[in-house]
């Protein structure tokens, strides 16, 4: 690839960017294991140079699974966090499959949930310059049961049905923390804001942040991260 400047792609309500546009050099293969791969690269823009080192992951999707304002969360050990953490069903794309059948599959493999009418939701890469992993997310509002959910140790520990708002909430209060539940949720807020705005109703807003509001959320999240009961791990 030549040296010099070539114009972006129509970025409509965004200005226009003259991108650099550099020499690069075949990438070498540094290091591979069964889930990435890192390779190495020389970039050389002309009056400066880069060398970057990207993993790639392979593409990915997840689903927001959505029952009656519920989403549906998974519960599994996070090792960088030595804890649970909460986050929705999701996994890596397999050869010959398409985002959404692995959406479909992963929910149903992760919970004993099937989703049907799957929307696009959102598409993102985690990182830019460093981490290939194209992340596809879309929602169902169309859940039911399969089969029983049977905890794993391995994979999922535990399921709950939590109120959008509420996982609005515990975003903001940093208690889920996952990138990929966080974008799918914020993202799947605002589809439900615009669905209102569209037909006349007001956006979703948070519970108002009183003293006993803030302690019942608390006594609510201490629930949840202390087991959710199973009489809610299901749809009604």
């Amino acid at each position: 690839m030549s040296g010099g400047f070539r114009p972006g792609p129509a970025p409509g309500p965004l200005p226009e960017v003259a991108t650099p546009s550099p020499r690069i050099a075949t990438r070498s293969l540094v290091h591979r294991n069964p889930f990435a791969t890192v390779s190495a690269v020389h970039a050389d823009f002309g009056s400066f140079a880069k060398d970057y080192y990207v993993v790639d992951f392979g593409p990915r999707a997840g689903i927001v699974a959505v029952n009656e304002g519920r989403v549906l969360l998974t519960a599994q050990y996070r090792f960088l966090l030595d804890r649970a953490a909460w986050e929705i069903p999701g996994g890596r794309v397999d050869d010959g499959e398409s985002p959404e059948q692995t959406a479909r599959r992963e929910c149903l493999e992760e919970t004993g949930f099937s989703c049907d009418d799957l929307h696009p939701l959102v598409t993102y890469r985690p990182g830019l310059d460093n981490v290939e992993n194209l992340t596809s997310v879309f929602y169902s509002e169309r859940v039911k049961e399969h089969r029983p959910f049977q905890p794993d140790p391995a994979e999922v520990l535990s399921l709950a049905w939590i109120p959008l708002e509420d996982c609005v909430s515990l975003i903001l209060e940093q208690r889920i923390v996952d990138a990929l539940t966080i974008s799918a949720v914020l993202a799947y807020r605002c589809v439900v804001a615009r669905r209102g705005k569209d037909h006349g109703r007001p956006a979703p807003r948070s519970r108002p942040r009183s003293s006993s509001s803030t302690t019942d959320r608390r006594m609510t999240a201490a629930r949840w991260w202390n087991g959710w009961p199973r009489k809610h791990r299901h749809c009604d």
